[in-house]
């Protein structure tokens, strides 16, 4: 049902980013499988599922509501600034600051 509702980018969007997207309202719907990865695993943010979801989710802990903010950016187009117009870090930052936090 979340891709009803989510902006894709006008298709601009990587599909890591949207399936995250997706997963991330499951994990917060608390639908997540034992089989998904731990925080902090894996090597790219924009891998999707599981792994994106989670990044999405320290996302939101650094800028409340910064899902919604995404997908609302994401109505017309996409860019991998949008991260930064949000929380004031870079996707790439972000993403070192969560593996940092989890150890990985």
């Amino acid at each position: 049902m979340t891709h009803v509702w989510q902006w894709n980018g006008n298709g601009g969007a990587p599909s890591g980013l949207i399936e995250g997207i997706a997963d991330f309202v499951r994990l917060k719907a608390g639908y997540t499988p034992d089989h998904w990865v731990k925080n902090g695993e894996d090597n790219r943010w924009d891998q999707g599922y599981d792994v994106t979801a989670r990044f999405l989710d320290y996302c939101e802990n650094v800028k409340t509501e910064f899902v919604a903010n995404l997908n609302r950016k994401m109505r017309f187009g996409y860019s991998v600034n949008f991260f930064k117009d949000i929380t004031g870090r870079t996707v790439d930052q972000l993403w070192r600051d969560y593996k940092a936090k989890f150890g990985k």
